[in-house]
């Protein structure tokens, strides 16, 4: 008997009989409560996987594996200088200043690496975000700069309270509105933020790919992947067991490198309430370090391909967020959307929704409200509830001058 005889002599499985034998072992147990997992966006994910979907999601294979970004908090530029330069040597592949090095100063900062091999990244310098200033005062941004890249910034959205789709969504809004004032000619950054839900965070990186090449395609431009820095959330961090902070900044950097991003960016777990210190730098720089020289994420660039599940996912939260893409065209485009005070009232709306379901239980941070440490610190920096995270940090207050909360 060939080996294709003998796999085919086996009975053929059925999701109906597969279901069956399930529910018959749950005992009366809600087959919906224990094998499908319904988000808080619209979409559901079974445990129940035979098939990929249709249409399957074109993507673009990265062409390198992602880059390992030291972020630096320094304001001092021959501080940060030296602090870039220590992270180099030791696994940094980037450098990403928070602080605004403009003119001399960013020279200074920048000194001795080699941007050819290590990409360095200054906000508000060689790198803005168009829609900073309208998000903080409702003024517009200059687009028309020829040396500056234009990042849009979904972390901050994230951290503000925004889910996947909305992230999406309003990503995708503004890349849409600066192409066409660009002519779709300059590729932006997409900072996305990239939170502790493993698979959901791989797909939508994946979705996110897959809407940029059809965006692409769609205004007659050569399809090319979309350039994304994927980066921590700090939103679900506890601040009294900060040590499972560090498992949570894994979990991030794995979905970010199998969901492909070009660059990871994470966070030190005690950044919230820290400031920057070489320890806890170190640990999250080591964590993509293991990745790559232990776990080898590095040697497959594109390993989610052919899961059913990945791809299902991927599809469902593309649809979501084009469906939301075209909400906000309907409404004049991204800027228009902003201004009415959508924006603002949606993403309030949903960070009391996070709060309140982890107030709640019904969604679950380990060691904060479920597997408590007994050795749990009572000092930090906020006084407020563990939910309420970065809100002094997040430098989007959406207090548009025109608009009242």
């Amino acid at each position: 008997m060939s080996n294709s005889d003998y796999l085919n002599s086996f009975p053929k499985d059925t999701t109906d009989a597969w279901r069956n034998r399930v529910e018959r072992e749950l005992k009366g147990k809600s087959y919906e409560d224990f094998l499908i997992w319904k988000s808080n966006e619209g979409f559901e994910i079974e445990a129940w996987q035979n098939s990929r979907p249709s249409p399957l999601p074109r993507l673009i294979a990265p062409s390198d594996p992602w880059k390992i970004i030291e972020p630096i908090y320094s304001t001092d530029a021959q501080e940060a200088n030296k602090l870039a330069l220590a992270a180099l040597n030791v696994g940094a592949e980037a450098v990403w200043f928070q602080k605004s090095f403009l003119g001399a100063a960013s020279q200074v900062a920048s000194q001795g690496i080699d941007k050819g091999i290590a990409p360095v990244f200054i906000r508000n310098g060689n790198i803005t975000n168009p829609f900073q200033s309208l998000l903080k005062s409702g003024q517009s941004n200059d687009t028309e700069s020829e040396e500056t890249t234009f990042y849009l910034d979904g972390n901050r959205l994230r951290e503000r309270g925004a889910g996947v789709i909305d992230e999406l969504a309003i990503l995708l809004s503004q890349a849409i509105e600066l192409g066409r004032k660009t002519n779709f000619e300059k590729q932006p950054l997409f900072v996305s933020g990239i939170g502790n839900a493993f698979l959901t965070e791989v797909a939508k990186l994946r979705a996110l790919r897959w809407l940029w090449l059809s965006i692409l395609q769609k205004e007659g431009k050569t399809p090319q992947n979309a350039s994304i820095l994927a980066k921590n959330l700090t939103i679900g961090y506890a601040l009294n067991d900060e040590h499972t902070n560090i498992l949570r900044a894994t979990s991030s950097a794995m979905s970010s490198a199998i969901g492909g991003a070009q660059y990871v960016m994470i966070e030190p777990w005690d950044r919230s309430w820290k400031d920057q210190n070489t320890f806890s730098s170190r640990i999250s720089r080591n964590i993509q370090n293991l990745l790559k020289e232990e776990a080898r994420l590095d040697k497959n660039l594109n390993p989610a391909d052919g899961s059913y599940l990945i791809e299902n996912l991927t599809v469902k939260i593309a649809k979501l967020a084009w469906a939301k893409v075209n909400e906000i065209e309907s409404k004049g485009g991204f800027t228009e959307y902003a201004l009415s005070g959508q924006l603002k009232s949606g993403l309030n709306k949903s960070r009391a929704q996070i709060i309140d379901s982890y107030e709640k239980n019904r969604s679950i941070l380990v060691g904060v409200n479920k597997f408590q440490s007994s050795e749990m610190k009572t000092e930090t920096k906020r006084s407020s509830s563990h939910y309420e995270l970065l809100p002094d940090l997040m430098e989007i207050p959406f207090a548009l001058q025109n608009q009242q909360s």
